[in-house]
């Protein structure tokens, strides 16, 4: 008997998310998400899910992130959050 491997159909702002976590990535002047998250102390691993919109993230995930980067959420939700 074959197993069926279930897949995931993740939110867009699931992806949203990622894309914004990406673009702040880029702008700190991180070539990598695994530099990012090494030099901010998050799993290395569990980061590039978030930024690739490949994992569903908790708020309070998020909140961690953001923490580490000094920023709040209406930072981040903001015009360029909008736009992408």
């Amino acid at each position: 008997m074959t197993e069926t491997k279930k897949i995931k159909v993740l939110p867009s702002e699931v992806k949203k998310i990622g894309l914004r976590l990406r673009g702040i990535r880029k702008k700190l002047g991180f070539g990598n998400y695994e530099d990012f998250a090494n030099h901010y102390g998050l799993n290395r691993s569990q980061y590039g899910k978030y930024e690739a919109g490949s994992e569903d993230l908790r708020l309070s995930s998020l909140i961690k992130v953001l923490d580490k980067l000094d920023m709040n959420l209406s930072t981040f939700f903001n015009e360029e959050y909008d736009n992408l």
